[in-house]
């Protein structure tokens, strides 16, 4: 068994004890009602809980009206009427052993008029890069508004039965904004030198703490470095501004995280981004306070959070992302279950993508069941079936795992030898590789259950029928479109081909199954995030590649295809340091022998580009075929995943667990 125990030794933090060093942050979740938490609040961080984890931090409370930039985002700490749910939570949560603070903050300028028609708020009248909404700078009356609303939202944490509070200093938020160079402009007490800049922070720390008093955690949370070029506060800014904090003897702990809004991609990577990026910041804090310090950004697993613990780089790892996938995570690394855990891939596809528009609630590419903890959950049957699962990518596992462990009698069949779909060619993209761990897992899910699987058998309509199913679930993926006429794809993107131009496909490429000329061009026509991957892959292997999309990307509005932010902002770095040619705003029209002709979408201009190789990244097509063939000789079937229709990787599972809970 693997060794853990510092992972799994207790912590005083304060006046606390906390029973591990397994930490559920605060996080947006966009499960807030009416201004309050709700029941899903209540289910999912009670999930969280006896799942093992040592604390949770709930999600952040608005401190001031005017930080409630969006009514699904923050909970409004300002008035009585947050106190019942927040029993309720905190109550849910120590039956189980954890122990759960309550962050407050107050946004700033990252808040936004849009949802409110309420202004914004800051320091100085400095827009965010985000919003680009110029901010009211706070005077006297608004800071001491600010200030008290810190306190007022503190104590009422605390009339909860809370354990305690995390101010948030961090991610640009309100009081980041007063210590940034960047942001702070101001020449009163509260700007120009760094002790100026601090004395907003300062005084709702003295002012929060006298009105809770000793007996409840009051901590920080921190951005350590801005990690802006120019203009933000360093690391070494960051270690002074930590010394002077603990010299108050007003706080219990130090949350470390990195960046502020013009940087934010770094503080939710993806996964091309390597595991613990910024633990370093954590323990350069360490060196230099005595207080408790937590580590935090892209830790998904229990062995190297233990190593930070043991190499005293920090005293306790945020293991948030890798929570919300599996809520049981601290359990079974504790028992010693590491090959039992479903293991965060760092997609963002369920949680930050979910929240960037503001318009859904959180979940999970790999647990469909996280924020639906009470609709989604797994009950046992009381009427097994005999059901029948043809296909083993993603979509077909997940319906297969999820019936079994409703207690059907399943069985799976693959027509390829190995088990993963598509997922097996997008996980040999460039710093894609992690994909491979939702394979690994449903697979090893499937082996657990004994199911069935016969691989390398591509069943037929006859074979079904006559096994006798009660259900059949069809999951026999998509199909790659190699032929783009207009019959096809119809008249939005097709492409005359010319005899002898080289053209394959962006799959065939990923699976090595393609070879191409030097110069390339690919053919980006759904603007979709496999056309970048594929752009890279190429690039490194030395090729000269021009990258053509209908659209371009924009800020904060990206195609939900192409992924969040922070993906899309870390792919288009990589494609930039590669030289690749981003063309917007066209598409490829004609393909011949070393040209490749473009036309403008908006003023349907050509022009030609000289290529050796046109690579076609395209949508799929659903391989509906055998449903069609069974649909009416068995008693029931469904669907799902691109055999439904063609769609992203949290789709087909979600689609997959869906099936199974309707049975």
């Amino acid at each position: 068994m693997t060794e853990l125990s510092h992972l799994f030794s207790p912590l005083k933090i304060g006046n606390v004890t906390v029973r591990n060093r397994i930490l559920a942050s605060a996080h947006i979740t966009g499960f807030v009602k009416n201004g309050l938490p709700s029941e899903r609040h209540l289910n999912y961080y009670e999930a969280r809980a006896k799942g093992g984890a040592g604390l949770i931090i709930q999600e952040a409370i608005g401190v001031d009206p005017l930080t409630l930039h969006n009514p699904k985002v923050f909970c409004d700490g300002s008035h009585d009427g947050i106190i019942p749910p927040m029993k309720r939570i905190g109550k849910a949560v120590h039956d189980h052993g954890a122990k759960i603070f309550c962050q407050i903050a107050h946004g700033g300028s990252v808040m936004s008029s849009y949802h409110t028609w309420a202004h914004i708020e800051s320091a100085s009248n400095v827009p965010t890069a985000g919003q680009g909404e110029v901010p009211d700078a706070l005077d006297a009356e608004g800071i001491e508004r600010v200030i008290q609303g810190f306190v007022g939202t503190a104590l009422r944490v605390k009339a909860a039965g809370y354990d305690g509070v995390e101010l948030h200093f961090g991610h640009g938020y309100l009081h980041q904004q007063f210590l940034s160079p960047y942001c702070n402009v101001r020449t009163d007490e509260y700007g120009g030198s760094p002790g100026n800049r601090m004395r907003f922070g300062m005084q709702i720390i003295d002012r929060v703490r006298a009105a809770v008093g000793r007996d409840f955690v009051v901590g920080l949370r921190m951005s350590a470095d801005e990690l802006l070029q120019g203009g933000g506060y360093t690391l070494d800014d960051g270690k002074e501004f930590v010394r002077k904090w603990e010299a108050t003897g007003k706080i219990d702990y130090v949350s470390v995280t990195v960046a502020s809004t013009m940087s934010f991609i770094y503080a939710l990577p993806p996964m091309m981004v390597p595991q613990r990026p910024f633990v370093y910041c954590a323990a350069e804090v360490k060196q230099v306070i005595d207080l408790p310090v937590f580590a935090a950004i892209r830790i998904n697993d229990p062995v190297i959070a233990n190593e930070i613990i043991k190499n005293n780089e920090a005293d306790m790892v945020v293991m948030t992302r890798a929570q919300l996938c599996d809520p049981e995570m601290a359990n079974k690394a504790r028992e010693g279950r590491l090959d039992d855990i479903r293991q965060c891939v760092a997609c963002n596809e369920g949680c930050w993508e979910r929240l960037v528009d503001m318009q859904e609630s959180i979940t999970c590419m790999q647990n469909p069941e996280a924020g639906r903890e009470a609709e989604f959950k797994i009950t046992r049957t009381s009427t097994p079936k005999k059901v029948v699962v043809v296909g083993g990518g993603c979509a077909g596992m997940k319906a297969a795992v999820s019936a079994r462990e409703r207690g059907h009698e399943v069985v799976l069949y693959e027509k390829g030898d190995e088990l993963g779909g598509a997922v097996l060619i997008s996980s040999k993209g460039p710093g894609r590789q992690e994909l491979s761990q939702v394979v690994r897992f449903l697979s090893h899910e499937i082996d657990r259950l004994g199911i069935p699987v016969h691989k390398g058998t591509e069943a037929t309509a006859d074979m079904i029928v006559k096994a006798g199913p009660d259900v059949v679930i069809i999951a026999t993926g998509g199909l790659t479109i190699e032929d783009p006429t207009p019959e096809v794809v119809g008249q939005y993107a097709p492409i005359e081909i010319a005899p002898g131009a080289d053209v394959v496909t962006a799959e065939d490429v990923l699976d090595g199954k393609a070879e191409t000329g030097r110069r390339i061009v690919i053919a980006d026509q759904q603007n979709y995030l496999k056309g970048m991957i594929t752009a890279e892959f190429l690039a490194d292997r030395g090729k000269e590649v021009t990258l053509v999309m209908p659209t371009e990307f924009r800020y904060g509005r990206p195609n939900p295809y192409t992924g969040d932010i922070g993906t899309l902002g870390v792919q288009i770095l990589n494609l930039k340091k590669k030289k690749v040619t981003r063309i917007a705003d066209h598409v490829v029209k004609k393909a011949f022998r070393g040209k490749i002709v473009l036309k403008d979408v908006y003023t349907e201009e050509e022009k030609e580009l000289e290529a050796d190789t046109l690579v076609l990244s395209y949508w799929r097509l659903p391989n509906n075929k055998l449903y069609y063939e069974l649909k009416d000789k068995v008693p029931e079937i469904h669907r799902i995943g691109d055999a439904l229709a063609p769609r992203r990787l949290i789709n087909a599972i979600y689609d997959g667990h869906q099936a199974a809970l309707n049975l």
